[in-house]
């Protein structure tokens, strides 16, 4: 597994959470989640996510997703995120 396809995972993994309401990304706040994963290619990989305040006086959220699989990767893992506000727009992010 090389970075590319790392990121891809982490962009694959977030599309779970984007889907939920902000009222229930607001209740992980605090609670780190983290499980193993096998890539499409055989090779395992462990993804974690962290959901914490970016802006706390708006309230918005942000949800990171950080994939590692390696020795090197499991101390600088490969990321990928996306903020919520609690009107449920996703900020930063230009709609489509």
């Amino acid at each position: 597994m090389d970075k590319d396809e790392a990121f891809r995972l982490a962009e694959k993994e977030l599309e779970l959470f984007r889907a939920l309401p902000y009222e229930e990304i607001l209740s992980k706040i605090g609670h780190a989640e983290g499980y193993e994963r096998t890539s499409e290619s055989g090779e395992p990989y462990q993804v974690e996510f962290d959901y914490f305040f970016d802006d706390s006086e708006n309230k918005n959220i942000r949800v990171a997703a950080m994939i590692s699989f390696s020795l090197w990767t499991s101390f600088a893992p490969v990321s990928s995120d996306f903020i919520i506000a609690p009107t449920g727009e996703f900020i930063g992010e230009e709609s489509i």
